[in-house]
């Protein structure tokens, strides 16, 4: 949950700018030593190499229809290629990771084609059937934040002042 926080909180000052990563997934979460910090290690998150700046197709990059990400990690808009995309679809990502942190599986095990239509068809189940001993709050938190529909997700800002709460 430590780990959990600071991620998610260094999304919520990522959003504050107005800056959307579109592609959060293990790989580009790294941990550093850091004494300053409980815990001893601080979270660096990498590649903002597809992270949206500006409205879709007015970056000459994007354009409604077009899919980037890991699909293991998508929001359904992403899966659909909505232009639509914002700070929600990172909310999703994370609880992809949040959940894999501590079910050892994301919700939706597999790659390509098949996992991008069970993020768009189907309920990921719910954490604590995987992890019976979880707090109950943090697989509510997984679950919001699991929605399907963006306008049901927290906002990261919400999601990180709910994890440290959880992880104090």
């Amino acid at each position: 949950l430590r780990i959990a926080y600071q991620l998610a909180s260094i999304l919520a000052a990522t959003h504050a700018a107005t800056i959307v990563h579109r592609d959060l997934k293990p790989g580009n979460i790294m941990l550093v030593r850091d004494p300053d910090v409980p815990g001893g290690e601080r979270v660096k998150l990498l590649d903002f190499g597809i992270a949206k700046l500006a409205p879709a197709g007015e970056d000459g990059l994007t354009r409604p229809g077009m899919v980037f990400g890991t699909p293991t990690y998508m929001s359904p808009e992403q899966c659909r290629g909505a232009a639509e995309v914002d700070g929600r679809s990172d909310v999703y990502s994370l609880a992809v990771i949040l959940f894999q942190m501590m079910a050892g599986k994301p919700p939706f095990p597999g790659e390509g084609v098949g996992v991008v239509a069970l993020h768009l068809c189907e309920d990921p189940p719910p954490l604590a059937s995987v992890v019976p001993q979880i707090d109950a709050g943090v697989a509510a938190l997984v679950a919001t934040m699991l929605a399907k529909k963006r306008e049901d997700r927290p906002t990261m800002e919400q999601v990180a002042t709910t994890l440290r709460d959880h992880a104090a």
